[in-house]
Parts: C-alpha cells; structure tokens; sequence
C-alpha cells in the first residue's frame, strides 16, 4: 500500500457490504459501503465547489460518527490536511490550534459548542450538513506517499500545542504489515462476516483512528460508533450490534468489569489458563454471560494507557481474548501488538512491520522504522531534536523490557507526561504555568498521584505567603486547564524552597515525589464507603467531603472527565437505584441540582416500577418492547383475524372515510405516525385506514399506566393482575401495541423502545397528546414527539381523526354508529439540531391544518 487512497478503491469494491453503524442514544444507523462512498463522494464534490486545494487545512472538531469518517475520507480524496481535534476540547484550545494550522474551513459536531470560537476567516459545517451530501463518482487527486494526510495534535497541551504531522508512507508502513497478517486469515473469518468493531475511542486519537477507519476496511467488516459510554448502555450495544470486537481505554474495561461483578454474583475465580483451549474452557464456564452479550462477541482490544494486570486478568478469566499493544502518537501509532490468536498476560506484544525497537542502558524503550514521525506543527521548534537521535532512534520517554521471545514489557515512564485513564497526555509543565501565572504561587510542581489504578494530576505548592485560600487559587488555575489537565489534589510545600540540584538548580522532582508518597503513606486510612452524592463526588474529584457544595460545577469545578463521569454515573446508578445518561448530567450544572434530579427520579422510578428489588415484572417494563408480538406466526394470526373478523365488523357499523393515502406512496419504512387522540377507538380505526402494506407494521404506543396490575403484580389482587394480563397479551397479540412510560424518569426508554422499533422496521403510533380530548377539542402537545422526530432521525406523519369523539369518548360507556373522517398528511421530516419546542408545534399545526 503506498497511500490510503487506495483503500477509497476497495470500498467501492465491497459496495452493499456493512461499512459504519451509528447508534445515536435511542436507534441505529447502518451504512454500506455503496452509501458510504456515495457519501465520502458528496463531501469531496463540496470542498471542490468551496475552492479547497491540495495543501489546505481542514479542522476536524466532532464525535464518532459517519460524517466524521466520510469528511475525513473525502479530505484524503482531494489532498486536504485534516486537523482532527477531540469532541471534548475546549473553544480555546481550537483557536490556539487554529493559529497555528490556519484552517479555511471547520467541520464540527452536535456534541461541541461553537459558539466561543474567535476565527473569523474560519468556515463552518455541520455533520447534519454533511449527512445530506450524496454524489455518484469520485475521482480521487493524484496522490504521493509524501503528501501530509493529517496533523494530530498531542492531547492538547495549554502552552504550546504540539501537532504530529503524519504523511501517507507513516501511515502506511504501520497498516501493511496489519494488513498482511489480516490477508492470512480473511477465508477463515467469512463466515463470521460482518466482523464489527465497537470503537469507543475518540477518531481523533490516532489509535482509535486506526481501529475505527482503516482496520475494518481492511477486514472487509463495519465499525460501530455510540453516544454514550455509560457500562449498561456499551454492554446492551454489544448484544444489539452483534459486536466482535471492543476497543477501547483501561478505564473503560474497567467501569465495565464493575458493571458486569454487578450482574454476576459470582465472580471469576477460575484459574488462569494460557492459550486458546483456556480460553475456551472459560468460555464455557462463562457461557451464561457470553449468551447475554452475543456469541459473536469475543475480544477486547485496549490502549492508550497501561492496563492493570487484575483488568486483564478478569476479562481473560471469564473467556475473552484481552488484546494489549504499544505505541505513540509519533509511530503513527503502533508499535508491537499481540497477535489475537497468541497473546501473552502482561506483555505488549512483537514488533510490528519493520520497526525496530530496543532498550537503552536507561531502560528506555527506543524505536526506530518508516512509522516513525519527524515533523511537528508549534509546540517547541527543536521537540525532535529532544526525541530522535541522529541514529534515528525516536526517544519514548517509557521504560520497558524485551523477553527471548521478543515480546515487549512496560515497566513504567522516564518522561514526567502524565496519562489520564482517558489515554490522554498531560504535561506538567503546562499546568505549572497556570499555577505559577497566580501571584500567590512562587513556584509549583506538578506530579502524578495513582488513585484506583488511574493517574491523577496533584499539585505541589510554594507560596509566598502562608494562609493563602489554597482552594480559590486551584479553582482559578483549573478555569485556564482544559478538563484533562485539571488539578485534583493539592499540597503546600512545608520548608523555604524546593530541593534542587547542586549546578543547575533545577527542582529535583523525583525527591519531591517520594516525599508526598511518604506523607500520604501515613496518612493512609481505611478508606470509608461513600453514604452520599457529597461522598460519592469528593472521591471522584480527589476533595474532602466538606468541600463539595451544592453551588459546584459538576464539570467545570470539580474536573471529572467523561469516563469519570461514565464512572460516577455508574455508582450513582447502584447507589441510587436509577440510572442517568450522561446527557442528563450534563444538562445538570450543579451539585444541588444533580441532588434534587436524582431524589425526583428516584421518587418517579419507585412509583412507575415498584419496590427497588429487582423482579420479573420491573425487568419487562424496563429493559424492552414485547418482542413475540412481532414474530412472523404472530403477525401471520394478527392479520388474518383483522382481515376476517375485525375490519368487515368495524366497516359495517362505521361510515369511514380515508383521505390523504397517495402521501405514502413512494415513502419508505420506518416512519412515525402522529395522530389526534379522540378516542380509545382511535388506534384500531388509524389502523383500518391504512393500506394494506402499511398497516402490518404499524406499532401503536400504549401508556403503561393502562397495565399497571400486570407491571406491578405486588400492588395488585390476583383478579386485578389477571385482568391487567390478559388486556396487554390482547392488545400485544392484535394491535401490536407497545408500552411507552408516560413520566419524567422514562423519557430515555421511551425514546429507546421506539428506536428499537423503527430499527426493526416498524412504524409507531403516537398520540402527542397524552390522553384522550374531554370535549371534542385538540388538546395541548406534550415535547416528546418532538424529541423523538429530531433525535429518531424518521419521517413524521401527522394524521387527524374526526368524528369519533362523537361515536366513543372518554364519558361514555358504549360505542355508536356514525361517520368518521381520516386524513394523512405528508410526511415531515426535521433536523438534528432542530428546537424540539418549535418542532412539537410544527407537527401540532400539522395535523390541525388536516
């Protein structure tokens, strides 16, 4: 492979083949191939139109998604330098990049806010923008292996940001040798075809990158992206997508081993095996557990940070492969790797390609290849005089060690970069200059402290004067840091100065390390279980107890990064009993309000589910819509007693007119259709009034306060229970009805169980109302549909019934005879970053217009 244009080839090649399915919180979107190209096509055609050349700069600022992948495809098509950027980034950080790469244009995310950004000359376009470019053909530029594919910069430093420049030959000498070994088993990997690879790590980090864009190319398999990160919703991901693989942080697996000790009583205590026949005896032992996730699922690739040996351990001991490897940002990116099929507890694997790697007398580990990158944007001038010999030997700044095998070993770091459990560097320096901008700091350093197996930032103090408010200086030093680089801990330095070398005078931070481990070694105590929210975020944000008020910024003051947030929202679901996405904590600004949010929701879920033990009945109504309604006998029955029974006895007594059906003709499944509420009468008429085609797959919503007794059999006499039973069964077996929680507490399943719907091809019924009309006349919308028209990304249909308040309200007892009048109107259809408020009035306007 002598340039990654050739890969834009091979696409066109497996063309209806799985390319990316995108699971946005409540549906999944699957692509092909076909469409992926049509789509890395359309972009391509919208940077000709705007004038973008080979050599332009292009910003990159968004989350895992098609469009991110599509942008970056179609940059590479036409010689653009894509600039990708974390989603988690600061708008400062991205003028400072932006100084430095002089982008023309910004392609940005619904996730990051745009707003704070000062570049004037800089262009935008949002992935809901790019989402509609299509286009036939595609002729890539002419292409050299020297040509700058993108610059990644290096966890966004707050000095000087340093941007890795990586050419076409970089790349490609990392991904032949991968493809090679690939090639060796392609034959015997079709029948597990899709191989599908959860990437939970950002695209714009290299390593998440090669597994997320290049690798499933050459696999001839798909990638998987997701919103969210919460332990139940990746594990719920990996069963739904049929997920193979799992790449992702150390941190990850570990807020996943948490989840899953939870929902399996007993843990792991096998004895660890070597080779592939222990780990098909764990797997067998385990077999419960790889039932609930999918049999297709059956590795995890992790990097970006040292994996603890008891993760690994873990994940090995209940029958899956953990694959470990090393690499940088600079050998773009890897350097040894284990083979899935021989891997090796602890160890990072063998050299890959035909890098080289060695250990100095340091113990230093040292590479050397055509990976290896030479060329830096900002930072410092001279950075690859400090990493790359005149051997050509590029300095890693880790510690390591090489068995017989070859096999490499990560012993620890001589550099003073720290690594967050995010996988991202941060560099002391740059939080030292925060800190000692504040003029009541002399001097500061700035060192790792491992808590819970993860690095955290802790700041040691000089100050020139005692009984300064320690407190308010960190908090004004952590408004400067980007989320990563927050302090989480603090010490003032007891004596006059640090301790320094005898020539240089420079601070000897080794000694000022072992001094802070020493003092926190005795004053180490039994660590006390978290009774409380107060509890629960001073340990995650490293503070005391008393220092955590209900006027903090969850994100801002108290510095948690997204997997820590993944963290916290994990055991506030066990300690709590409910469970809050990671959307909802970050619309929640404060302690107090998190507090008040999760004694409401702890309030609503008891009273929409029951006692907090788990039951049979809590699990139906939380985890899914009733599947068997939706098999083919079922819907085989369900029609024939319609066409025979139902409708000729409905047509009969009822004066039906149907008006509007020519507006479905040529739309495609699946939609949501919008209807008035007049009547419970409603849904069975809606029904009737539907072609042929249509009406099999209609899905009504039901509120599941209508089958309370069978939900919750507790609070109920059995004839209640019985009688509850039978009405759900009924109207699941004839009306494909599914329950749709009415309160504040179930909006996300509510939003989940519809796209679990329209993934399976259904269309559901909705009554934006609510409930039924108490005098004839349409009452107020409720916000849900609106939610659901722009976050479902389907067709609304709106549909008004009149006349059957007349035949059946909600004050009589028995239905009359009489005429109806149905009509269907054209379907609408909205955008992701669309009000949901204006869009619910849109869709109410809609049908009143009918």
């Amino acid at each position: 492979m002598d340039n990654l244009v050739e890969l834009i080839a091979e696409m066109r090649r497996l063309d209806e083949r799985e390319a990316i399915r995108f699971h946005n919180g409540f549906r999944t979107r699957a692509l092909s191939y076909r469409a992926l190209y049509r789509s890395i096509a359309g972009v391509a055609r919208f940077l000709d139109d705007q004038g973008m050349a080979k050599g332009d700069r292009l910003l990159l600022w968004g989350e895992n998604r098609p469009e991110w992948v599509a942008v970056f495809w179609a940059s590479l098509a036409r010689g653009v330098e894509v600039v990708p950027i974390d989603f988690r980034s600061s708008g400062g950080l991205v003028d400072r990049i932006q100084e430095l790469v002089q982008a023309t244009w910004l392609v940005h995310g619904e996730r990051v806010s745009t707003a704070g950004l000062t570049g004037t000359r800089l262009q935008r376009l949002s992935f809901e923008r790019v989402g509609r470019m299509e286009a036939d053909g595609l002729e890539p530029s002419r292409t050299s292996k020297d040509d700058v594919v993108q610059i990644v910069f290096t966890s966004g430093t707050t000095g000087e940001p340093k941007g890795v420049v990586h050419r076409h030959r970089h790349l490609c000498a990392n991904l032949t040798p991968i493809q090679r070994e690939i090639d060796r088993y392609k034959k015997l990997a079709r029948p597990f075809q899709p191989i599908r690879i959860l990437d939970l790590i950002p695209l714009s980090h290299l390593f998440g990158q090669s597994l997320g864009v290049f690798i499933p190319v050459l696999l001839e398999g798909s990638a998987v992206f997701m919103t969210e990160l919460h332990p139940g919703a990746v594990l719920r991901a990996i069963r739904r997508e049929r997920v193979s693989v799992l790449v992702g942080v150390p941190q990850l697996l570990k807020n996943l081993r948490h989840e899953v000790e939870r929902r399996l009583p007993s843990a792991p205590v096998v004895q660890q095996r070597e080779g592939l026949a222990g780990v098909l005896k764990s797997w067998w032992k385990y077999r419960a557990l790889h039932r609930s996730l999918g049999w297709k699922f059956w590795a995890l690739v992790v990097g970006g940070a040292p994996l603890a040996s008891m993760e690994e351990i873990f994940w090995r001991r209940l029958g899956f492969v953990v694959v470990q490897g090393y690499g940088l940002t600079e050998t773009s990116p890897v350097v040894t790797t284990n083979h899935p099929f021989h891997t090796r507890p602890g160890s990072l694997g063998k050299v890959v390609g035909n890098q080289e790697v060695k250990i100095s007398p340091e113990g230093e580990i040292l590479v050397r290849g055509d990976s290896v990158v030479s060329e830096y944007v900002g930072g410092h001038r001279n950075a690859m005089d400090t990493f790359v010999n005149s051997e050509g030997w590029l300095h890693t700044g880790d510690l390591g060690r090489i068995d017989e095998e070859g096999r490499l070993y990560f012993l620890g770091r001589k550099k003073d970069v720290i690594v967050t459990a995010d996988g991202l560097n941060i560099y002391p320096q740059d939080v030292e200059s925060a800190l000692n901008r504040l003029p009541e700091v002399r001097e500061s350093v700035v060192l790792a402290v491992t808590r819970d197996g993860r690095e955290d930032v802790h700041a040691v103090l000089l100050l020139r004067e005692p009984g300064s408010d320690v407190e308010r200086m960190i908090s004004r030093a952590n408004e400067t840091l980007e989320s990563h680089q927050r302090i989480r801990s603090w010490s003032v330095w007891p004596e006059e100065d640090f301790p320094r070398t005898a020539s240089t005078l420079k601070i000897r931070r080794r000694e000022v390390s072992n001094r802070l481990q020493a003092e926190r070694s005795e004053a180490k105590v039994a660590p006390k279980a978290p009774t409380g929210l107060a509890e629960l975020l001073a340990e995650f944000a490293g503070r005391k107890v008393s220092e955590v008020r209900s006027e903090l910024r969850i994100s801002e003051d108290l510095g948690l990064s997204s997997l820590e947030q993944v963290d916290l929202l994990s055991r506030i679901e066990e300690h709590y009993g409910v469970q809050i996405d990671e959307e909802t904590l970050a619309e929640t600004e404060t302690v107090g309000a998190l507090e008040k949010r999760l004694s409401l929701s702890a309030a609503t879920e008891t009273a929409v589910t029951g006692p907090s033990t788990p039951t049979e009945s809590r699990q139906r109504a939380l985890e899914s819509v009733p599947r068997w309604s939706r098999s083919l006998p079922v819907r085989w029955l369900r029609t024939a007693v319609q066409q025979a029974l139902f409708w000729p006895l409905l047509h009969q007594y009822i004066d039906l007119t149907i008006e509007g059906v020519e507006n479905l003709q040529g739309v495609e499944r699946p939609l949501i259709f919008a209807a008035n509420h007049e009547s419970h009468l409603d849904t069975p008429f809606l029904i009737a009034a539907l072609p042929f085609p249509w009406r099999r797959f209609v899905a009504p919503a039901a509120g599941q306060e209508h089958f309370k007794a069978y939900f919750q059999p507790s609070q109920f006499r059995w004839t209640e229970r019985a009688n509850a039973g039978f009405q759900y069964l009924l109207a699941c077996g004839l009306f494909n009805i599914y329950p749709l929680p009415h309160d504040v507490a179930g909006v996300r399943r509510a939003l989940r169980f519809t796209g679990e719907l329209l993934d399976a091809g259904f269309c559901p019924l909705v009554f934006p109302e609510g409930e039924r009309t108490h005098d004839g006349k349409m009452m107020p919308f409720q916000p849900g549909i609106g939610l659901m028209a722009v976050r479902l990304g389907v067709p609304i249909v709106p549909v008004h019934l009149q006349g059957m308040y007349r035949i059946f309200s909600v004050h009589d007892r028995w239905p009359r005879t009489g005429a109806v009048r149905i009509r269907i109107g054209k379907p609408l259809r909205f955008g992701e970053s669309e009000d949901y408020q204006s869009v619910t009035e849109r869709i109410r306007k809609a049908i009143v217009a009918l």
